[in-house]
């Protein structure tokens, strides 16, 4: 069976508010003129959702054409040669031919007006007879021509895949026979004509990868659509495919028999979408199994195997679906022998060590009993993770050795290695850092590296310093400002009364006023329905996936609860994304993390404010739509698992749980819904 679906159609389909909306008090009438002559038609033609809607028999009875209507199935025909239209009221499908296996998606159907007139989008009738059709926005008018031609739509068609082919695997789709700004691809349910993107982008002549889905396996059409530059949409013909994934999960880079010896990377292949992929391994000595990783599909693990693992093992690779379905790969025999391994962790062979202090470590693969540090042959430390300090004292070339004893007994050496330390006198603070805003007390405390018995702190304000306090070198001391403002902070070194060294000088700002914090948007039951609003429209002109854009709303904000506020004026910022810089409202100053000297402190930083929330929705699509970093995340955007892995490639979050939390979000909320489309 052979269908096209074609649709000219606005971008972003509007609400229908009305059955016949009212026009302005100023909008003159719609008028139809066909050859140059006005018809008069009655009831009138009006507008909705952007397509005009006129009495079917008054056109097609000026083209000399009789309209054949079934009041049983309450469907109307218009044949004009072998152009064949047939529509039925309320149903987007149009028929092309009498067998309705050439069909059309409309974006307004056929209606039942007033006193039971049938009207029907002017449009679909003259490109369904081929006829020329122009319409003036400024005159309200449509001009059609009744000499057939070729329909004005031109045509998409949809590469990469043919008529009953099974989708057993990844496979890549193009646009092709039309220019336009955005290409758009379909997965559709032909039974029920609900439909979802499975890729999109800006690039109408690339080709787009689709993943199939083991949830969405069966008999389905693909569809491929373009947008031209006058924002309207023009559709191919559907494919038929049938979407039967191969759900084998296939080891790579490791092989039956298979010795480890050595840190040992696991891949994996997929054909299909996966929520997430664990690597376990099963000890064949004892039965016993452990999960090494959690990663995303297709992502690898580095696994860094300890002497305690050493024995016949079983690699198993499990993959997951949305419905929690599981998929294991078949089992890979694996022998793991490591030699015991110890290794500096702090200082490198030939390096030259600045500053005051190092953390001594050695790190093993094997159980440890105690660890010894030698410095120059002397005993130096009796534990792992030891904290030495040094001094200017001690430049110059110097020698290390580790020697750990394993659990068993084995005494391991490491070293020894010969590195320089060359430092200068300094003091260095610890408790507060540059840029910091303080609010109340704050307690710090100073380390030098030269012999000293005394620090004394101090505070600075337009010129006028004032002694915080007096301590010795493990001791705090606290300071409680008494006013706001810009300060300096330092602090002294002595030793037997004389000043040895000093901090270098840390600006400070100190705040004793009351501060905001973040305030919800709109109430958390509502929010869920807030942003779906501004995640539909959205994912129906990017085509990145609605279902993630709320999920990473209702992730950032706490279903919306938690939004931005200026710390210091309460000015709202609307801020759904916590993007940082200037936005269409300016910015408010909020706090955020800084390290110095080890040590994290709060600071102040502009973060975007909007004058609505829709502002805050399009610029953080705009920055994942635009920003290089992020072409990881586009490729597969339109589908809401894989991209919520693809924000995480592409650097947008940290935390290694990030995709797992979207992923879990949309499933409990049933958010997928949010990228079904009705055709």
């Amino acid at each position: 069976m052979r269908r096209r679906d074609w649709l000219a159609a606005t971008a972003g389909l509007a609400l229908l508010t009305s059955l016949v909306p009212a026009p302005a008090a100023a909008a003159p009438p719609v008028r139809v003129v066909l050859d140059g002559r006005t018809l008069n038609l009655s009831p009138a033609p009006f507008i909705e959702a952007g397509r005009t809607l006129a009495p079917v028999r008054g056109i097609v009875e000026a083209l000399g054409i009789e309209p054949v209507w079934n009041p049983q199935d309450r469907t109307v025909v218009v044949q004009n040669g072998d152009r064949y239209l047939k529509l039925t009221i309320d149903s987007p499908i149009a028929c092309l031919n009498p067998s309705c296996t050439e069909t059309r998606v409309l974006d307004v159907p056929a209606r039942i007006v007033g006193g039971g007139r049938t009207f029907i989008p002017v449009r679909a009738l003259a490109e369904a007879l081929g006829l020329p059709i122009e319409w003036d926005a400024n005159s309200r008018t449509v001009y059609l021509g009744s000499t057939a031609g070729s329909p004005s739509t031109g045509s998409v068609v949809l590469e990469g895949v043919t008529q009953g082919q099974v989708i057993t695997g990844p496979v890549s789709l193009r646009a092709s026979g039309m220019d336009g700004t955005y290409a758009y691809f379909y997965l559709v349910d032909p039974a029920t004509r609900k439909g979802r993107m499975v890729a999109a982008g800006a690039d109408v002549t690339k080709a787009y990868r689709f993943t199939p889905d083991p949830t969405q396996a069966g008999e389905r059409q693909l569809m491929a659509a373009v947008r031209r530059a006058d924002g309207t949409l023009v559709y191919s013909a559907p494919v038929t495919v049938r979407i039967a994934p191969d759900t084998t999960v296939r080891p790579v880079g490791i092989d039956d028999g298979g010795v480890i010896d050595g840190p040992f990377t696991f891949k994996h292949e997929l054909n299909f979408v996966a929520t997430h992929v664990i690597y376990q391994l099963v000890d064949l000595t004892d039965g016993s199994w452990h999960n090494l990783a959690t990663v995303g599909p297709g992502e690898s693990y580095t696994w860094y195997p300890r002497t305690t693992d050493n024995g016949p093992k079983e690699l198993y690779i499990y993959a997951y679906d949305l419905n929690g379905n599981h998929y294991v790969s078949n089992p890979v025999r694996v022998y793991v022998n490591v030699r015991p391994r110890t290794e500096f962790t702090s200082v490198k062979e030939g390096e030259t060590v600045t500053g005051r202090a190092r953390t001594l470590s050695v790190s093993t693969n094997y159980p440890v009993q105690s660890v010894r540090f030698y410095l120059d042959g002397r005993l130096l430390a009796t534990e792992n993770n030891y904290w030495w300090t040094f001094g200017p004292q001690d430049n110059g070339t110097h020698t290390l050795r580790a020697e750990v004893t394993a659990a068993d007994g084995t005494v391991h050496t490491v070293g020894p290695i010969t590195f320089r330390i060359d430092t200068r006198p300094g003091l260095w603070m610890y408790g507060v850092g540059p840029g910091q805003v303080i609010t109340g007390p704050v307690e710090m405390f100073a380390m030098p590296n030269v012999p000293a018995d005394e620090i004394r702190y101090y505070a600075v304000q337009n010129g006028e310093r004032t002694l915080i306090g007096t301590a010795g070198l493990t001791q705090k001391v606290t300071w409680t400002p008494p006013r706001g403002g810009d300060w300096m902070i330092y602090a002294d070194a002595f030793h037997q009364g004389q000043l040895k060294v000093s901090t270098e000088p840390i600006y400070v700002r100190v705040y004793l006023g009351p501060t905001y914090g973040p305030k919800p948007i709109v109430e958390k039951s509502r929010f869920k329905d807030f942003a779906a609003e501004m995640a539909v429209p959205s994912y129906r002109e990017t085509g990145m996936s609605a279902a993630l854009q709320v999920a990473q709303a209702i992730l950032e904000t706490g279903w919306g609860q938690y939004v931005p506020v200026d710390k210091y004026t309460g000015k709202f910022s609307n801020n759904l994304f916590g993007i940082k810089g200037q936005g269409s409202a300016g910015s408010i100053i909020s706090t955020t993390w800084e390290v110095y000297n080890g040590q994290s402190y709060t600071v102040d930083a502009e973060f975007r404010a909007y004058n609505d929330p829709r502002e805050s929705w399009k610029d953080h699509k705009d920055l994942l739509l635009t920003r290089p970093w992020y072409e990881v995340f586009r490729e597969v955007m339109s589908d809401p698992v894989l991209g919520a892995w693809g924000l995480r490639k592409g650097g947008y979050a940290t935390d290694p749980e990030y995709p797992l939390k979207l992923i879990r979000i949309m499933k409990e909320n049933n958010l997928f819904q949010l990228d079904e489309i009705q055709f």
